[in-house]
């Protein structure tokens, strides 16, 4: 699959576009782009190999395009996915092993119903001290240090998908800047480091908005850029959260499906009981 892409990419127009991240640190971490024929980018990839970064990239490229292909599609087809639930991507997760998709479309589920149900039910998520966390690599040392502090925030839940439960660690990054704070999330199944892709979002935030400075008004370049400015409202959020007793996690939808001669895959979950983050006001500190 991965040795058919260069000729995809050549006929339809998209470029690679690779380059090293933090230079300060001693180990190499490359951060990769696909970007189309109009100039913008369809995917991403990082890791501490130019192969692992390229990747993820190529895996987001196809998972959106399919995306793209089914949210186009008749109205049974895309009912077939879920639109007619939530007509966003949220939840998707594509890739070359069918085990990891699912395992990631769960984490990617988890993920939404978690911070919707922290920002929206109140409910209460435990806060870690700098000194709890564990396995911190040299990119999250890296980052915590571009900000004048950060927060971290962790929720565990257990989710049934027929007759396998899922345990789900849900991790969250509230980078404070100069008036502003900077979210990121992760979700995984698997014991692990999870506060490196957490703090990459928070990141990827904070240089967006030193990279674009006039706001925009669509989702989620609207809330990045209004939170920006307005780290007190969203503090106010978080510390409004002191309901202890979370519902249990039930999975209302859950699909699997093989492309390309069973070399790609693609999965989709939606938990029960959420909305989705980009309905309600700006203020509503969910993107």
């Amino acid at each position: 699959m991965l040795n058919e892409l260069p000729e995809i990419f050549a006929r339809e127009g998209f470029t690679l576009e690779e380059a090293k991240f933090f230079p300060e640190l001693k180990e190499s971490f490359w951060h990769v782009t696909v970007v189309n024929a109009a100039g913008n980018v369809v995917g991403a990839g990082f890791g501490n190999s130019k192969t692992y970064a390229r990747k993820v990239a190529i895996s987001e490229f196809l998972e959106r395009d399919q995306f793209r292909k089914i949210n186009v599609s008749c109205e049974s087809a895309r009912n077939e996915w879920g639109l007619h639930l939530i007509p966003t991507g949220c939840g998707f997760a594509g890739g070359f092993n069918r085990q990891n998709v699912i395992l990631r479309s769960v984490q990617e589920a988890a993920e939404r119903w978690v911070m919707s149900k922290w920002v929206d039910d109140h409910l209460q998520i435990d806060e870690l001290k700098y000194s709890e966390l564990q396995g911190l690599d040299p990119v999250s040392k890296y980052i915590i240090s571009r900000f004048d502090s950060v927060r971290f925030f962790r929720k565990i839940i257990h989710v049934n998908l027929g007759d396998i439960c899922f345990k789900v660690e849900v991790a969250q990054t509230m980078g404070l800047k100069s008036g502003g704070i900077f979210p990121g999330s992760s979700a995984q199944c698997v014991i692990g480091p999870i506060w490196q892709h957490a703090l990459l979002e928070s990141f990827r935030h904070l240089l967006f908005i030193r990279n674009n400075p006039l706001r925009v008004d669509r989702f989620p370049d609207d809330k990045i850029h209004f939170f920006s400015k307005n780290a007190e409202i969203a503090m106010d959020i978080i510390m409004a959260a002191n309901q202890p007793v979370w519902p249990d996690p039930q999975i209302l939808f859950h699909k699997v499906e093989s492309y390309f001669d069973s070399r790609f895959f693609l999965a989709r979950t939606i938990f029960d009981g959420w909305s989705p983050w980009n309905e309600g006001p700006v203020e509503r500190f969910l993107y």
